[in-house]
């Protein structure tokens, strides 16, 4: 049986020749680099509008990235069954002899709810959640080798000592470690509660006395730069005062301990069951002052890679998939 995994490079062509002094016509194999694609999954239930506008600001920034890029935004999808669906449809057109050969996936981005071992949809048929192990079945993707990755922007996905189980927190067991395993490749997740962060730059667009003369116009600006402005969180009020505004945004995750009392819940059952300090707790308190992004975790193929967390300190993936 032929891998349906292989992606092709070459196709067969027409060119023209010089033959005894004539112009001839012979096949030639031509090689096509595959086209980067990159998938932005937009969860449709509670929080659409927010999590469609952080997917379409990242469509933006990739666009920025890699001109010559396909970037798609799947939005709606509201009960697990919806998002399988896609999946499959992405996997069987990424693997279909036909069309195979066309793109390379390099990087899957999931807006929407989620919790430390699985992802929160709408409840259907008293299911509410893709967990990505055997009994969910998700077709392994051909990701590109060196490319490919999966970011989760929900709650918790890296959270592993949230199971409060000692043998699971010994293993690293989260939903990120459980991709990046199954999906043989990257997998980011954050290790707190994501928060929508708005671009403090941009307000003026947005305020309800902008006029001709006080409104802000987009300067020429790079995906790099653009990552900058989210390093640290604007003030809560802020935010949420312009939540409902088309102002851009990202879902990441921010070294908050104010208003956050889901964490201190978290926090207690963990120090309950496990008898130690709280990892997470001891992370967010140092970076807290701040508001700065949580360094996210990330598994390539079961296995967590390093990361620095310090005040002022922002490692390469916190702003590349930012």
């Amino acid at each position: 049986m032929p891998d349906k995994t292989k992606i092709s490079t070459t196709t067969s062509a027409q060119t023209t020749v010089i033959k005894k002094g004539e112009v001839a016509i012979q096949q030639a194999i031509i090689k096509i680099p595959p086209k980067p694609l990159f998938v932005l999954f937009a969860f449709g239930g509670g929080g659409a509008l927010s999590f469609k506008l952080a997917a379409y600001y990242k469509k933006r920034r990739l666009q920025k990235k890699y001109p010559n890029a396909e970037i798609r935004i799947i939005s709606g999808f509201k009960y697990p069954s919806e998002f399988k669906a896609e999946w499959t449809k992405l996997y069987n057109e990424l693997t279909n002899p036909e069309t195979a050969s066309k793109y390379a996936l390099w990087q899957i981005h999931y807006f929407g709810h989620g919790g430390n071992n699985s992802l929160y949809l709408k409840k259907q048929n008293d299911n509410s959640e893709i967990f990505f192990n055997d009994k969910d079945n998700m077709e392994r993707l051909p990701w590109h080798p060196h490319e490919g990755i999966f970011v989760l922007h929900s709650c918790r996905g890296g959270a592993y000592e949230d199971s409060c189980d000692s043998d699971m927190i010994e293993e690293k067991i989260c939903l990120a470690n459980t991709i990046s395993d199954k999906q043989k490749t990257r997998c980011l997740g954050q290790t707190i509660y994501a928060n929508f962060a708005i671009d403090v730059m941009k307000i003026d667009n947005y305020s309800p006395d902008a006029n001709l003369y006080s409104f802000v116009f987009e300067s020429e600006t790079t995906a790099e730069e653009d990552a900058e402005r989210f390093k640290y969180r604007p003030d809560r009020y802020i935010s949420s005062f312009y939540s409902n505004t088309p102002i851009d945004r990202v879902l990441w995750g921010y070294a908050l301990l104010t208003g956050k009392t889901k964490m201190m819940k978290n926090k207690k059952n963990y120090e309950k069951a496990i008898k130690k300090p709280y990892p997470i707790y001891e992370e967010i308190k140092k970076l807290s002052p701040k508001n700065q992004i949580l360094p996210c975790r990330v598994f390539n193929r079961g296995v967590l890679e390093e990361r620095i967390v310090e005040v002022d300190v922002f490692n390469p993936n916190d702003l590349e998939y930012i």
